[in-house]
């Protein structure tokens, strides 16, 4: 089809009667049924590559993914690990439902043959990228068949091409896990092939399991489903009905949380409502507790984060429902869809504003926060590029209908069209593409050093952290005889302790209830997490050009100290704070790599019979908040 035709066709009336059609529930259009653009099965297996993708190379740049799911995770699975103070039955504000789902699968793949940690690590990954394939195919056909298959392909492009979804896909977070119940909700309630009780009934199920068992504040983004299914379930029928369908809803919430309770309440050895512990700790923790003593941003962190990982996406999203205003009132053969097609997609423009908003005027921010707001972000923009496209559409269709012939203007015409459909589409990938590999080319160091060619299966001993505690990948990288240990560095904060080694082979394990000692709640220092480096088999120390001349004890370059260790694998690793221009640091462009600032990222081991001396005080990077990385291109 030319592509004037593709873009006339967004206001032909034809085309919106068509449309029209589509969105009437199957059981009142007989056998005609509506089928999004590709089937089910190319979509899923196309996102299913780019997810796999993300499950090998992307990197892990939240601290909080390691500590406090991968290290439990990895207690379960094999009797040892990293234990933080949300752990502690004192507190219990982590779930162990959540982080049991996980171990199994862990344990299962343990069992195949040849797997060895690192393979379950990965293996993990490719059942999120499976996961998340998935969800995104069901949203994807629940737009296209309900709202608009342009729309739904729109979406689709979105999705695929997005940064910010590529690191999002794979990471174990709750946030993550929350995102991918956020699309299965958002699918069941677009659905309007079933009937009102069973969509939301299975909207608010979806939700609740993202909620409950994954992230409570992700619930928040249901809001604006409900109050539109409430509102329409009152006027269509009754308010008995309504209440009805809704008190199943909840029955059916009810139901998940007494199944996560339960859960918890067997692991604590105590009854624990860990969904509720969590609010409690975040919202009413009080004076010298809570999220912001873990650092506070701007308002506008948010913004630049997404710009940085969704590029021309954001403005389209944020600009989704002015966009639709002006749609409504754009004069085609067929206005009066155009009003009626305009109020329903703004209402799906809301839950990304409110997310926005709400997580915008709390002090402490974290990228992983924004996670779940993702496809509501990416149908944000589907949405706005459907309107502009509509928009432009109704002024080609004028154009072209008009008396006054100006020389080649179709051919400029046409020109013009191509440009508004793939211009935009073009950018929003090379963009992607190129912080995708500015991220995986600057970042993965981290990930490299625990291969067996550097460290023995069957070594035995301490590896030990000190300014780089915050980016160890977790126990998964670890042969079995080896554990992780925590040097003295210039970070004043709480580190993790080591969790209570059981019997291995049972789940029950004694680091789940028993209390440890030197946590607390206020992120104040224990002295006792560190050991002495007389103790430290290998050591991970990085060195950074722009940190060389903040000489500090507690952080010299270990690398410098010849006589006591050797190098054993050492990568680049970028500078961000040393690379001057922004463009450089935060996106790949071929041929500028060595104009970045590069330091290095290394495994060290002890030398046979070493006496330890003290190393050259030639300080590295020193360690702050999470998402490190984010924050020095911001």
């Amino acid at each position: 089809m030319p592509i004037d035709e593709l873009l006339n066709g967004y206001n032909s009336a034809q085309k919106q009667e068509k449309m029209e059609k589509r969105a009437i529930p199957v059981a009142q259009r007989g056998k005609k049924v509506v089928r999004p653009i590709f089937s089910k099965l190319t979509i899923f297996s196309t996102l299913l590559v780019i997810r796999l993708l993300s499950a090998r190379y992307a990197t892990i740049p939240d601290c909080d993914e390691v500590f406090n799911y991968w290290e439990p995770t990895h207690y379960l699975a094999h009797n040892n690990g990293l234990q933080t103070w949300e752990y502690s039955p004192e507190y219990a504000i982590r779930s162990w439902a959540y982080v049991g789902l996980h171990a199994f699968l862990s344990r299962w793949i343990s069992f195949l043959p040849q797997m060895s940690k690192v393979h379950e690590f990965y293996a993990l990954r490719c059942i999120f990228a499976g996961a998340c394939a998935w969800c995104e195919t069901r949203l994807y056909e629940a737009i296209s068949v309900n709202v608009n298959r342009k729309i739904g392909m729109l979406y689709l492009v979105v999705t695929m091409t997005a940064a910010g979804v590529f690191h999002a896909a794979t990471a174990y977070l709750p946030s993550t896990f929350a995102m991918y119940t956020t699309m299965l909700g958002m699918a069941a309630f677009i659905d309007r092939r079933h009937s009102e009780g069973r969509k939301t009934v299975e909207g608010v199920f979806w939700f609740a399991i993202g909620g409950l068992l994954g992230w409570p504040f992700s619930m928040a983004i249901v809001v604006p489903f409900v109050m539109e299914r409430l509102l329409a379930g009152i006027c269509s029928n009754g308010v008995g009905r309504t209440i009805g369908i809704f008190i199943k809803a909840a029955l059916g919430a009810f139901g998940v949380l007494a199944a996560v309770t339960a859960i918890d309440t067997w692991a604590y050895k105590k009854l624990e409502v860990v969904p509720l512990n969590i609010v409690m700790y975040n919202v009413f923790g009080g004076a010298r507790k809570g999220p912001d003593i873990y650092g506070t941003e701007p308002w506008w962190f948010y913004l630049a984060n997404l710009a940085l990982n969704f590029n021309i996406l954001l403005p389209l999203a944020l600009l989704s429902a002015p966009l639709l205003v002006l749609f409504h009132f754009v004069p085609t053969s067929s206005s009066r869809q155009n009003r009626t097609s305009a109020l329903a997609l703004i209402n799906l423009s809301i839950p990304f504003y409110l997310w926005l908003t709400i997580f915008s005027l709390q002090p402490h921010k974290e990228e992983r926060f924004m996670f779940v707001a993702y496809p509501a972000l990416c149908l944000s923009s589907a949405i706005a590029f459907h309107a502009v496209l509509s928009i432009w559409g109704a002024f080609s269709t004028f154009i072209s209908a008009t008396r006054v012939q100006l020389p080649l203007q179709h051919t400029l015409l046409s020109i013009l069209n191509w440009g508004v459909l793939i211009l935009p589409i073009a950018i929003a990938l090379l963009i992607s593409a190129s912080r995708i590999l500015a991220v995986v080319t600057g970042y993965s160091a981290p990930m490299h050093m625990y291969s067996p060619k550097y460290i023995p299966e069957n070594e035995t001993g301490n590896i030990c952290f000190g300014k780089e505690w915050y980016r160890f990948p977790s126990s998964y990288f670890l042969p079995d005889g080896m554990r992780p240990r925590f040097l003295k560095s210039a970070f004043a904060g709480l580190l993790p302790g080591q969790f209570l080694e059981g019997e291995a082979g049972k789940w029950d394990r004694p680091g789940m209830w028993a209390i440890p000692k030197g946590m607390n709640d206020e992120n104040q220092e224990d002295m006792s997490k560190y050991v002495d480096i007389a103790t430290c088999d290998y050591l991970v120390d990085s060195f950074l050009p722009s940190m060389s001349m903040e000489l500090s004890d507690l952080e010299p370059n270990y690398m410098l100290d010849n006589s006591t260790w050797e190098r054993i694998h050492c990568e680049g690793f970028l500078d961000a704070a040393g690379t001057r221009s922004f463009l450089e640091r935060a996106l790949w462009i071929p041929g500028r790599n060595q104009s970045k600032t590069w330091g290095e990222y290394c495994l060290l081991r002890r030398k046979p019979e070493a006496v330890d001396s003290p190393p050259a005080t030639e300080a590295g990077e020193t360690p702050g908040e999470d998402n490190e990385e984010a924050r020095d291109e911001l």
